[in-house]
């Protein structure tokens, strides 16, 4: 088996490698990805490991860089507010500690801490500007083509908060390890 289960902590009897059941996530039973930082990323196509003991779980993820960067541009274009969580991973992407990016947005370094870490959306301002920020500096192809046309970038930017929140990240594996990720509104 494939070394990506931890170990338990030391003084439990548990040995997660000899308690490992490999499953499958698919639609409608994904993996919950809670290492992306974002409480609310779901993963269709990978197999991950279930500890039968103890609960615990790992995951066998290919492309992750991929699949970061396509979360990235997913939260970046999706048309609800973002949340905190979001803006964390959104910075942490850029590779900007809290000291370089606060500022970039208007905040103090304590403050932009508390926005990270609070669920609830971002005021509508300052989301936008995170996210034009994210675009500009990201090097990502895809997202800065949105530059290029006024009304490409006009339609963009208008249709931001469109929609309310709730939604569920889902990332699908495709062929040549690929991903297809989809901000979903989460049923009422």
């Amino acid at each position: 088996m494939p070394d990506v289960l931890e170990k338990i902590e030391a003084g439990t009897h548990c040995c997660c490698e000899d308690h490992a059941e490999k499953r499958s996530a698919v639609a409608g039973a994904e993996y919950h990805y809670v290492g992306s930082g974002l409480p609310n990323v779901y993963l269709v196509g990978i197999t991950y490991f279930v500890c039968k003991e103890c609960g615990k779980q790992a995951a066998e993820i290919p492309a992750i860089k991929e699949l970061h960067g396509a979360l990235a541009r997913t939260i970046v274009s999706k048309t609800s507010p973002l949340t905190g969580p979001e803006v964390r991973y959104l910075r942490k992407r850029l590779s900007k500690k809290a000291i370089e990016f606060a500022p970039m947005i208007s905040l103090t370094p304590e403050y932009l801490s508390a926005l990270e870490n609070s669920p609830d959306p971002v005021d509508p301002g300052r989301d936008k500007l995170v996210r034009v920020i994210y675009r500009a500096m990201a090097g990502d192809k895809k997202l800065r083509a949105v530059f290029e046309k006024g009304e490409d970038f006009q339609r963009w930017i208008t249709s931001i908060h469109n929609t309310g929140m709730g939604e569920r990240i889902v990332a699908s594996r495709l062929k040549n390890n690929q991903w297809r990720v989809e901000a979903l509104p989460v049923a009422a």
